[in-house]
């Protein structure tokens, strides 16, 4: 919260509680929409109700749309129907129709039944869209102009309706049947003369979503191409409406927060850590913890199948650790690598050649590396008495080589198996990571025990 916002909170609940509403409409209207937002999460919804009903319409609408779902649909609850109808109402197209989207069925059949018939028309629109479809998010808000206008007509045109339009920064110029044919940034048009056709502006070269396309694909394109507002468009090419950078920002937060929690080992929190209740934390977490847990009692069978090395060479359980540990970060790093280029588009599955060839070439590094000072750990702890053993160099050899070889089979792994998941049409960041960090444990061990049995099988014999 920004710092101005915390000092004002314990002045905000005074203003309510001894009913000064002038005085907290001024100390509400000095701070920015989102910190607003910010400052009335903090208090009971039915305070927070007040600010509601006292700022202006359009303030309120924008400090509306800043808040949490859980928490615009208690401040509903406590406005009423009509206030809460009319701050509906004030919302843009696209965060109306998810605010709909969120609330109880009953709650939202009733507000949309009330708004008025365009805005029950396009929200309706918007919310016939698949979830997570670009159409959700679009917004019917934009400024369209046609090819045979002038600029100053285009201008005239601007001044009219562009206060009611999402952005300015882009105007769609469209045909007779709607379809989008070229957009044109607003500078294009400030600095053409007036009496300059619109046509000839044109080079019909733009970029367009399809209503049906995964928000995800919004977050690319607006991306890869760095634009404020991309058109949306049907399947005939017809121009349905626009999505903004805000919208996509918010997108890319909630994809960025759902990949996290799936590279962490983990169901996707549907809403924030603070509001997830805890029976959904342990059903989102405990699933795949039992799972792994069920997989890790394997390095027992391992451990139970080398019982008389262990025996003979007491020494060498003192650094399984050091090395199932490397054999778990080192996969979980090439998985989170592999994880996060795929999402962004810059490697395909097809393309896992080049990879393998890159993760035996840097693994085989850092496998020498670090089993380099694997080797000198183990004399170390020899000479100072950590570990007691009369043959620390065959240890330390035992340690180094099964370091190598397990890095470069972690590195391996780790960046591979999110190429398989990808191309069996699997998200790869559900189940990459844990998996991988698992499978590590059971085979870095594997490898260790082999290791150290050819090299000190004339002792254990």
């Amino acid at each position: 919260m920004n710092p101005t916002a915390q000092l004002l909170e314990p002045e905000v609940r005074d203003l309510i509680a001894s009913g000064s509403y002038r005085e907290l409409r001024d100390a509400l209207s000095r701070l920015d929409p989102p910190d607003v937002a910010d400052l009335l999460r903090q208090i009971d919804p039915g305070e927070a109700s007040i600010a509601f009903r006292i700022l202006p319409r359009d303030i309120a609408s924008d400090i509306f749309s800043n808040l949490d779902p859980d928490t615009q649909e208690a401040l509903i609850g406590e406005l009423g129907e009509a206030p809460a109808l009319r701050l509906v109402e004030s919302l843009d197209p696209d965060d109306r129709a998810a605010l709909l989207d969120e609330l109880p069925d009953q709650v939202a059949r009733r507000l949309l039944t009330r708004l008025s018939p365009k805005d029950r028309r396009i929200t309706q629109q918007i919310l016939g869209y698949p979830d997570e479809s670009v159409g959700r998010l679009m917004t019917p808000d934009y400024v369209r102009v046609r090819r045979t206008w002038t600029v100053g007509h285009a201008l005239e045109h601007i001044r009219a309706y562009g206060r009611d339009a999402e952005t300015i920064d882009w105007i769609y110029v469209i045909d007779d049947a709607g379809r989008l044919i070229d957009d044109l940034h607003i500078r294009r048009l400030l600095l053409a003369p007036p009496t300059e056709a619109i046509e000839s502006l044109m080079d019909e070269r733009f970029i367009a979503l399809k209503a049906s396309d995964d928000q995800e694909e919004a977050v690319r394109m607006m991306n890869r191409y760095d634009r404020s507002a991309l058109p949306v468009v049907d399947s005939r090419g017809v121009l349905l409406g626009i999505v903004t950078h805000d919208d996509v920002a918010d997108v890319a937060q909630e994809e960025a927060t759902e990949d996290i929690h799936k590279l962490g080992g983990m169901e996707a929190l549907e809403g924030s850590y603070t509001q997830t209740p805890i029976r959904e934390m342990l059903r989102k977490r405990g699933g795949i913890l039992a799972a792994l847990l069920i997989a890790e009692s394997l390095t027992v069978t391992v451990l139970g199948s080398f019982e008389d090395n262990l025996a003979a060479v007491a020494a060498l359980i003192a650094f399984i650790p050091l090395i199932i540990a490397s054999g778990g970060n080192t996969g979980t790093q090439g998985a989170t690598l592999i994880v996060r280029a795929l999402s962004l588009e810059q490697v395909r599955p097809q393309d896992w050649k080049g990879v393998l060839r890159k993760e035996l070439m840097t693994s085989l590094a850092l496998g020498t590396l670090l089993g380099t000072i694997g080797f000198i750990e183990v004399l170390i702890f020899n000479a100072i008495g950590f570990i007691q053993t009369d043959m620390p160099l065959r240890i330390g050899t035992a340690v180094a080589l099964s370091m190598l070889a397990v890095v470069v089979w972690a590195s391996v792994v780790g960046s591979l198996f999110p190429l398989l998941v990808a191309r069996l049409g699997f998200d790869p960041a559900a189940i990459s990571s844990p998996f991988v960090a698992t499978l590590m444990d059971v085979t870095g061990l594997l490898i260790y025990m082999t290791t150290a049995s050819l090299i000190l099988r004339q002792i254990v014999a």
